[in-house]
């Protein structure tokens, strides 16, 4: 969560005179200062991450000032970091109710509503800001991110080019809204916001993965491993990296070499389905049946519902002599959603 903590000045000169010891006690300072003196040591013990102390701190400086706003704005942010998302919630409330032109009020009760699953509260709160401070790039960001995990990508798509107008630097806007092109079918757009999150981030691995998908859904596929290449110079240890390399080797007719690097994929993610089907399918193009009916085996008893390995699985069950076999499984990948596992069965004259 960004956070944003406010310290409130010392105590007046006044008080600090009179004190000849080394300490003040607490209940000889007025109302307004004893509440600013536990509200700067909360601030104190939270840049120090001793949120239980920093807690109780608050609840003191607000016991002695009801309408503490910084007060009830920092409880928040403390329970948050607590994960006490409800309560966090309740303070930002009154802080916003205290002064509703708070913009991070309404920012940090949007991060607490979405920790709690609540997107389309936590959505509104993020528009809020964006009219309180239109130059918060992070709050354009945010809201985009959730508009496009609910698939509404043209209002994403808004949200990340706002951003990034804000903040021509922001590599995470670049990237996500490269996404959103490439979930809109528009790979060339998607290409060059990836190329630009690299620019302005090169350490941001993630983007040269995606750019290296982007490309091979682009038909470049020499692009791509080239991208895949990089990503797994930098990243050898992600079976991801190696599933993509494989799968654009698989485009590439390079059967062999999608086979070794799926075969890599699986070493590091034994249980990876989608591998494993990949895999039967390059082995299917090298006429090995036997180990593509085995890899596809393999990948349904990971995922039952894989359509595309019972496909795979038929195949290669005709390819060894097992008619009935392969039309059970073409069958099955029709019932999931496959109309070639129809076409296939109809083909094969299967009842």
């Amino acid at each position: 969560m960004k956070q944003f903590l406010f310290l409130i000045g010392g105590l007046a000169a006044g008080f600090t005179a009179q004190a000849q010891t080394d300490t003040v006690r607490a209940s000889t300072l007025p109302p307004a200062q004893l509440a600013e003196k536990y509200y700067n040591s909360g601030v104190a013990k939270f840049n120090n991450k001793s949120y239980q102390a920093a807690l109780q701190d608050f609840d003191k400086a607000l016991s002695v000032k009801k309408d503490f706003t910084p007060a009830y704005y920092n409880r928040a942010a403390t329970r948050y970091e607590l994960k006490q998302y409800a309560p966090a919630v309740q303070d930002y409330n009154e802080a916003i109710r205290l002064d509703p032109n708070s913009f991070t009020a309404w920012y940090g009760r949007a991060q607490a509503e979405q920790a709690q699953g609540q997107a389309a509260e936590a959505e509104k709160d993020y528009g809020k800001v964006t009219e309180l401070k239109p130059d918060y790039a992070v709050a354009w960001y945010d809201r985009g991110a959730l508009r496009f995990e609910k698939g509404d990508y043209q209002a994403a798509l808004g949200d990340f080019t706002q951003a990034i107008k804000v903040d021509s630097k922001y590599a995470y806007a670049w990237h996500d809204r490269a996404s959103t092109q490439r979930q809109l079918g528009n790979m060339a757009a998607a290409i060059n916001d990836y190329t630009e999150a690299l620019r302005h981030n090169p350490d941001l691995h993630v983007a040269l993965l995606n750019r290296a998908a982007a490309k091979r859904r682009n038909k470049d596929l020499q692009g791509a491993l080239a991208d895949y290449n990089d990503y797994l110079r930098r990243r050898s240890d992600d079976p991801v990296g190696y599933l993509g390399r494989g799968t654009a080797r698989y485009e590439a007719k390079d059967y062999k070499g999608a086979i070794e690097d799926l075969s890599h994929a699986l070493k590091l993610k034994p249980d990876y389905a989608l591998a494993l089907n990949n895999r039967a399918a390059a082995y299917l193009k090298q006429e090995n049946y036997k180990a593509a009916a085995d890899d596809a085996s393999a990948a349904l008893k990971i995922n039952p519902q894989y359509a595309e390995a019972y496909l795979n699985r038929g195949h290669a069950r005709e390819m060894l002599r097992d008619a009935g076999g392969a039309c059970q499984d073409w069958r099955r990948a029709a019932e999931l959603g496959l109309e070639s596992g129809t076409s296939y069965a109809a083909a094969s004259g299967c009842e």
